[in-house]
């Protein structure tokens, strides 16, 4: 009995330890199940936080990338842009068209180039001296005063010495008129007032106020101070001499205006001017015998074709690259000088060697053309031709491989323009090779405006437009009378005394 009990109770105990490993396995099931419920929770929100951090990440690395890429393109502009305000700040009045009077230097050197040529003054050149024989000559011919100064007796041998000197003295000249035989007096239109002033006045005025750019408040004290005190002129009594110098003297514009419109070869450039507190525009059209200053408001083609010059004009053209002159007249002669400014100026940017060579090309050619035509030579060989015109493209050739490794995309893109234009215009860069008559710059044109950035300088802007139309007229005048070797003085003096004169 022990013994069964031993085993019933035995198998009662194993019976309850199965029961407590199922209950205990029932119970892991169910917190493996809760656990594992616990855990898919988990780690779907870690997975979720990771999504978002990473899709935060992303558009952070996406704002970067932009902003990167927004700093790259600002930084290309301001590298640009830099090279830019570098070349600006580098040009100057040897490697660009700026003025002389723009360079900003503290010692003004001698910009010209040195030359084999010794100092002073060169072969041909015609010296002015005073001598003895030119004095009498003039006396002769009662051109000036002879007023004889004796030291001794008269009847004694002597030697003739001269002073040449002014003498300067105020005239009122009385005009009488009587009365016809009708009662009448006949008294010109000129005398409608009591007193007025003389031609000589007139003239003096006139020539010190546009050729000799004085000023009028300095020109009536001028007067005033020559004549001792006895003339008082006033400023607007100046201004009214040269517009009447400039009513009477319309046919003779007209005369210049006609032998320009008849030239072969017509140079023209124009420059910015001060008037009525603005900028405006006189352009210049120069031969070799001729100068014709018109003032424009604007440099536009409608302004120019206003003044009915070069719209009308079949000549040749000598210009500085104003592709609105492609327009006009027949053949085009591009300035030399101009474009070899700018390819010094380019050589100083980038560093490229075709630019100088491009340079000294051109100067070259234009010494040996000098040296033929001395001899007498009237034009190259055919051969010749050819040779430097192969040279010229070879330079040409060479910029645009140099162009390539340019650095800055400002300057790459302002050298790449010069080799364009040098290319499209290579035969009005070389004209004077094939035509010995053709100039080989455009400084006619440069000098007959270099007088208005004087007067401006010296005299300030205009107050009127109509002004520095007179202005532009006597100019006009006075410089194509000094191309033809004549006095001005006088024929401006008979224009006021309304005698009729020419400029031919």
């Amino acid at each position: 009995m022990k013994s069964a009990d031993y085993n019933n109770q035995l198998f009662k105990q194993v019976q309850e330890l199965i029961d407590r490993c199922d209950s205990l396995s029932a119970d892991m099931k169910r917190e493996r199940k809760e656990h594992k419920k616990e855990i898919n929770d988990l780690k779907a929100q870690h997975i979720k936080e990771i999504h978002e951090l990473r899709a935060e990440h992303k558009k952070e690395i996406s704002e970067l990338n932009q902003r990167v890429e927004k700093l790259e393109v600002e930084n290309t502009k301001l590298k640009n842009d830099n090279d830019r305000l570098k070349k600006i700040i580098n040009n100057n009045s040897n490697n660009s068209s700026k003025p002389p009077s723009s360079d900003i230097k503290k010692n003004i050197p001698n910009n010209r180039e040195k030359t084999n040529k010794k100092a002073g003054g060169q072969k041909g050149h015609t010296a002015h001296f005073l001598s003895k024989k030119s004095v009498e000559e003039k006396i002769s011919n009662k051109e000036i005063e002879h007023v004889l100064v004796t030291t001794d007796e008269p009847e004694k041998e002597y030697i003739s010495k001269y002073i040449l000197d002014l003498d300067i003295k105020v005239i009122a000249k009385e005009y009488r008129f009587y009365k016809d035989e009708y009662g009448h007096y006949n008294i010109p239109q000129e005398f409608k007032t009591e007193v007025q002033y003389g031609s000589n006045l007139k003239t003096l005025c006139t020539v010190l106020n546009t050729e000799g750019i004085v000023a009028l408040d300095r020109l009536t004290s001028f007067v005033r101070f020559i004549s001792g005190g006895s003339i008082n002129i006033s400023k607007g009594t100046i201004v009214n001499f040269t517009k009447e110098f400039n009513r009477k003297s319309q046919y003779l514009i007209n005369q210049i205006k006609t032998d320009i419109l008849n030239s072969e070869l017509l140079h023209t450039d124009a420059t910015t001017s001060r008037c009525e507190n603005k900028n405006v525009c006189v352009r210049t059209h120069s031969t070799e015998k001729s100068t014709l200053l018109i003032p424009t408001y604007k440099k536009s083609k409608q302004c120019i074709e206003e003044t009915g010059i070069l719209n009308n004009y079949t000549g040749n053209l000598v210009h500085d690259h104003e592709t609105v002159m492609y327009n006009y007249g027949d053949k085009h002669v591009e300035c030399n000088v101009h474009i070899s400014r700018y390819l010094r100026g380019n050589y100083e940017n980038t560093q490229n060697k075709w630019s100088l060579k491009m340079r000294s090309f051109l100067c070259s050619l234009n010494e040996y053309r000098k040296s033929l035509k001395e001899k007498g030579v009237e034009k190259l060989e055919e051969g010749k031709l050819q040779k430097y015109s192969k040279r010229y493209d070879e330079i040409i050739e060479e910029g645009y491989l140099e162009n390539k490794k340019t650095k800055g995309k400002y300057l790459k893109q302002e050298e790449k323009s010069l080799l364009n234009r040098l290319k499209k215009y290579k035969e009005n860069h070389l004209m004077f090779l094939y035509d010995f008559s053709v100039p080989f710059d455009n400084n006619l044109s440069e000098r007959d405006l270099r007088h208005i950035k004087s007067k401006e300088k010296i005299s300030g802007h205009f107050n009127s437009f109509e002004g520095l139309e007179i202005y532009s007229n006597i100019k006009s005048i006075i410089g194509t009378l000094k191309k033809r070797g004549k006095e001005f003085y006088n024929l401006i003096n008979d224009v006021f005394e309304n005698i009729p004169v020419s400029i031919s």
